[in-house]
């Protein structure tokens, strides 16, 4: 086993308690927004529904997965998911200034470099394909407002 490893207990409890703090997180956002009520919801109804939904159901996972016996060991994080990360928090700095298009096609020709094993090469024709496609979609069938950045477009 190459990378961090944990055993299975652990890792689930781990992730329940994550998905509680997300959804601790997600109702604390959606308190000041106007919730409105049951017969005439407002916009901060389902965010604070759905904050108090992740909230129990990861508290669930948490107890659950404490409550059994797994000791098999898994693995945590290894230079695959280290890569992602990476890339996803680039992508997610870059989305807005630097534009869909570019952002979208280099974060996935990093996946598909990284994740598929492709040549990066091809990675990178399929990181731009996709883009360009995800772009015409989003940006002129579905009518999006996607960000511009450096795109002439």
């Amino acid at each position: 086993m190459t990378g961090l490893g944990v055993s299975h207990r652990a890792g689930d409890a781990a992730v329940g308690l994550a998905l509680a703090a997300g959804g601790i997180a997600l109702a604390i956002l959606a308190w000041p927004i106007p919730r409105g009520e049951i017969g005439n919801p407002g916009p901060g109804f389902m965010p604070f529904v759905l904050g108090l939904l992740l909230i129990g159901l990861g508290l669930v996972c948490a107890i659950r997965a404490l409550r059994e016996h797994d000791t098999t060991m898994v693995v945590l994080a290894n230079r695959k998911s280290a890569v992602c990360l990476v890339a996803l928090a680039a992508a997610a700095l870059a989305f807005i200034p630097v534009g869909f298009v570019p952002t979208v096609a280099v974060f996935l020709t990093v996946l598909f470099g990284v994740l598929a094993e492709k040549p990066w090469w091809r990675a990178a024709i399929y990181g731009c394909g996709a883009s360009v496609a995800l772009f015409v979609v989003f940006e002129q069938l579905l009518g999006l407002g996607l960000p511009a950045g450096i795109w002439p477009f």
